[in-house]
């Protein structure tokens, strides 16, 4: 890791967490967060930071995932690298399976592929929106210009990332959306 990069200012934890900078003084402040003093502003080492986040995906509600992508490889890496952060994960093969699991389980968030076999992407996100309305949406596609991805716009909010997923953006956006802080198109 970039020493420079070691610790963040309020901005930037905001930033990595998806939450208002006021939000992160405040829990400065209380000491509910790991930061401490440096002339006025606060700072926040990242990986206390992270660790921190972690642990209070633990107690929120929010910290169900369902992952829809009809390759496996992707659900698996997916799912390992969340669970290792705290979060459940299930996953579903195509836009239908991931119907059944929402009626079945409480998800705080869907992570969806748009090209798949049997319910695309769009066709999850019109039924899903139908019973779902605030339900939110992270989209991985590596066909961001596609037909698909138009026919998606119509069923927003949502969050865009594009295939191949990088984790570590792919974390904030989870983090982002879990604390209800959209910040990709048609927020």
């Amino acid at each position: 890791m970039n020493p420079a990069k070691d610790v963040l200012n309020v901005q930037e934890a905001a930033q990595m967490l998806g939450v208002h900078i006021e939000t992160i003084r405040r829990l400065a402040r209380n000491g509910d967060i790991p930061a401490f003093k440096v002339g006025r502003g606060w700072r926040i080492r990242m990986d206390a930071l992270l660790k921190w986040a972690d642990t209070q995906q633990l107690q929120s509600p929010q910290n169900t995932i369902l992952v829809i992508d009809d390759d496996e490889a992707v659900r698996k890496t997916i799912r390992r690298f969340l669970e290792r952060r705290n979060y459940h994960v299930y996953g579903a093969a195509d836009g239908t399976e991931g119907l059944a699991c929402l009626e079945g389980q409480s998800v705080g968030l869907v992570i969806l592929d748009l090209k798949m076999p049997v319910m695309n992407g769009p066709e999850f996100l019109k039924e899903a929106r139908s019973r779902h309305a605030n339900l939110p949406v992270i989209i991985m596609t590596g066909y961001p210009d596609s037909d698909l991805m138009a026919e998606a716009t119509q069923y927003g909010p949502f969050t865009l990332l594009a295939k191949p997923v990088n984790l570590k953006q792919l974390l904030q956006a989870v983090r982002a959306s879990v604390n209800g802080v959209g910040w990709g198109i048609n927020d």
